[in-house]
């Protein structure tokens, strides 16, 4: 675990070996953290934080990307299966979730098989570079703070143009670093949170927008979610929960809950410093 941890911290090692083996490790955490849905929700400005945050996120991407029964779906890094059994539950669309790691592919076809929904979800194995799908087979392509761990992501946006139908929609958000940062604020906020989080480097609003473009596709939606919903209520940018949160990690053994829980800060000083933000997408292919 201590050279996994040491393998994160440089881009030259932070290899999809080495974040695939992270994911692994962090499953019995995130589980714990987030449940069986690994992103961040759609938070109102006040009330109540809670799961149904996350569902409600999930149910704005699957609304822009107009799924509806009998709608053929990909779900790119779908973790252990909660958005795609969700949302073909809540939609009525037939959902193929797609993840690199076989541990998580082994407890999303087991959630498929407790839900009954063996029948319209269907988990595999397989890479974001490469979907292993046929050409003009999806209606829509969806993604949920995974594309920030491909490391190619402008081979993935051409992999789209190619897997969806004419008309089909891309729909997803994702972690980004704010547009516009200067290398010093880089260097302070973000490169630290990559080196966490297993990312290979976070892009930006612009960022997405054009590799989406130069693949083909016709961007209708590009926001930063600050400007949406309630960001930094998702995130620990309190005072006193980040004491608390130092408090834990002085007191764990375990050198992988050590690096979430540091993470859990990093991410939280990113946000608190505004040089964190998560994009919402949504792309069409020409008819």
């Amino acid at each position: 675990m201590h050279a996994l941890v040491a393998a994160m911290a440089s881009p030259a090692t932070r290899t999809p070996a080495v974040i695939d083996r992270y994911y692994t490790l962090c499953i019995p955490f995130y589980r714990e953290f987030l449940g069986r849905h690994w992103h961040t929700g759609w938070y109102a400005p006040t009330g109540a934080l809670g799961p149904e945050d996350q569902l409600r996120m999930e149910l704005r991407i699957a609304d822009s990307a107009a799924l509806g029964p009998g709608s053929q779906v990909l779900d790119v890094g779908c973790g252990i299966g909660g958005t795609a059994c969700h949302l073909a539950a809540t939609t009525g669309a037939r959902v193929h979730g797609l993840t690199p790691n076989q541990t998580q592919l082994g407890l999303a076809q087991q959630h498929a098989r407790e839900c009954g929904l063996q029948d319209r979800v269907v988990f595999s194995l397989g890479t974001a570079d490469a979907l292993p799908v046929g050409d003009a087979s999806c209606d829509a392509v969806l993604f949920f703070e995974s594309a920030c761990h491909f490391p190619d992501r402008t081979r993935f946006f051409r992999e789209v143009e190619r897997v969806l139908r004419p008309g089909g929609r891309l729909a997803g958000e994702d972690w980004l670093a704010a547009d516009d940062l200067d290398p010093t604020r880089q260097c302070r906020y973000i490169d630290p949170l990559c080196e966490t989080w297993a990312i290979p480097a976070l892009g930006t609003v612009a960022g997405y927008t054009g590799s989406m473009q130069a693949a083909g596709l016709q961007v209708v939606h590009a926001a930063d979610m600050r400007q949406e919903m309630a960001l930094a209520r998702g995130f620990i940018v309190d005072p006193a929960d980040r004491r608390e949160v130092q408090s834990e990690i002085e007191g764990c053994a375990d050198p992988i809950r050590r690096l979430i829980m540091r993470a859990l800060l990093i991410l939280g000083e990113a946000v608190a410093n505004e040089a964190f933000t998560i994009g919402r997408f949504l792309a069409v292919k020409p008819s």
